[in-house]
Parts: structure tokens; C-alpha cells; sequence
């Protein structure tokens, strides 16, 4: 079960995290040399890109002007909205399940990309095995994923502990019962800390790399320059956002509504 409303203020949200990351990685994406290699015009047949779980479409439609002689397509459970009308041309946007059968797109694609998708798929390694088959000779898997956690400026993570006691915040403790929600619900959110383990042992892959980024969330850092603290201030912004598109799911998952408000409400202050 995906736990986010698909929705154009959900869409909207993406988004602000998309300009954010853009940011984070200076592109749109990581390993720049590898995804050159593998998007380099070809006279056979024009390289391709996958992106699974597109969300809003941005990503793939960045991907689709910035490789313009490439083919993009994006899959996720419902159609983007936003930007319908600024569709590059080389750009298609399918209603596709990652859970399910890939064999349709077998030797596809020259990068696959998967960005924070891990609440809606029930079996991440499995996927990846899967979608190993949809990726060309010499392809690219781009995986990235947020933290179910958030850190203190020692880069340790914040304790879990219950309301009231030291050390409690609202935005950790709404973010581990999104968790907690999640695992309930069959998503597979621990998978981003195996992913190395599982494509290194995987026959399909090879030259598996895996970078930990920190990202302030709000420019409470003293002496950033103005890169991150735009950055911070895109965080915050999308941090705020996705708390309340969670509270429909959380008071499903048995919160008590006014809680869950004076927690959205305290975050604020976090």
C-alpha cells in the first residue's frame, strides 16, 4: 500500500524535493560518468531511461531534455497531472505496478531509476532482480531513498523514545510511526540498508557504489553557503508538506486524530 495521497499537492511536493535533490547531487542524478557512458548516442537503437515510481514526471522530463536523443519512460500507479502540457516529445508516462512482472520492458534501458519508492514496494530485492532483466549490456541502476530517521548535527541519529521523555520530537516520532505503519502494511523500508549487500551478491550487477548524503532540514546551520541553504530551505519546506499528506494514513493506522495534529502542529517548532 502506498502511503501518500496521488494527488496535485502531493505532486506539487515531489517537486520541491526533485529541486532539492537536483541540488543535493548538482544533476540529476549520481555516478555522472557511468550514466554518460550508458546514455551516449548509439547508431543501432537510441539509448532509453526507466523511472519507476515517477510521481510527478519531473525527474524523467529533465532526463528527457537533458538526453534529448534518448527515449524516457516513466511508470508509476497513477498518471502525473501537473505538468501534462510540457511533455517532451521523446518523454511517455504508463500506469505500471513494479511490483508485478517486468518482463515487458526486458532489454529496455540503458538506466533505470527508483527513487524513493521503497513504501510502495512489498519486496525490494526481489525487485531488483526484476528489473535487472528490463536494464541493456552495460546499464545503470540509480536507487536512491530517504531515512526513516532524522540526525542531530553529530550525524547520530535521533532517539525514538515516548512523548514527554528527553530527547522526544514530534518530527521523530511522526516519522517512526510512518515507519512502523509502513512495515505493517507490507512495505519494505529497510530494504535501502541492504541494497549494497544484495547487489553485490546479485550475478546481474556489478560495480555496486553507495554514497550517505546529510541534508539539513531547515537552515538551522551555522555558515552555510547559499547552495545549502537553499537546500535547507526546500527540505523544510517539503518536510512540512509530507507530514501532513501522512496524516490521512496515520490516523487510518489507529492515531488519534488530535494527536497526530499536535504532532504536525510541533513539528513545526522542531
Amino acid at each position: 500500500m502506498y502511503m501518500l495521497p496521488v494527488d496535485d499537492e502531493e505532486q506539487d511536493r515531489q517537486d520541491i524535493e526533485h529541486r532539492a535533490l537536483y541540488l543535493v547531487l548538482d544533476g540529476l542524478y549520481a555516478a555522472p560518468d557511468l550514466v554518460a557512458k550508458a546514455m551516449a548516442p548509439r547508431q543501432n537503437r537510441p539509448p532509453a531511461v526507466f523511472d519507476i515510481g515517477t510521481g510527478s514526471g519531473t525527474w524523467a522530463m529533465d532526463m528527457a531534455r537533458e538526453f534529448p536523443h534518448a527515449e524516457v519512460v516513466g511508470i508509476d500507479l497513477a498518471p502525473p497531472t501537473l505538468h501534462s502540457e510540457g511533455i517532451p516529445n521523446n518523454c511517455r508516462f504508463e500506469v505500471d505496478d513494479a511490483n508485478l512482472d517486468l518482463s515487458h520492458y526486458a532489454d529496455c534501458f540503458n538506466v533505470v531509476h527508483m527513487r524513493g519508492v521503497a513504501q510502495g514496494i512489498r519486496n525490494y530485492k526481489d525487485t531488483t532482480r526484476r528489473v535487472a532483466q528490463t536494464l541493456r549490456s552495460g546499464g545503470v541502476l540509480l536507487l536512491s531513498s530517504g531515512a526513516y530517521n532524522f540526525f542531530d548535527e553529530n550525524r547520530q541519529a535521533l532517539p525514538v523514545v515516548e512523548e514527554g521523555q528527553p530527547g522526544w520530537t514530534a518530527c521523530q516520532a511522526l516519522l517512526t510511526k510512518v515507519y512502523e505503519l509502513g512495515r505493517r502494511n507490507g512495505a519494505d523500508l529497510d530494504a535501502p540498508s541492504q541494497w549494497d549487500k544484495w547487489l553485490e551478491e546479485s550475478p546481474f550487477y556489478t560495480n555496486v557504489g553507495v554514497e550517505d548524503i546529510y541534508v539539513p532540514i531547515g537552515p538551522w546551520l551555522p555558515n552555510l553557503d547559499m547552495r545549502c541553504q537553499r537546500i535547507a530551505q526546500l527540505t523544510q519546506i517539503d518536510a512540512a508538506k509530507v507530514f501532513h499528506a501522512f496524516r490521512p494514513i496515520l490516523t487510518l493506522g489507529g492515531m488519534e486524530p488530535a494527536t497526530v495534529d499536535r504532532w504536525v502542529a510541533g513539528r513545526l517548532s522542531h
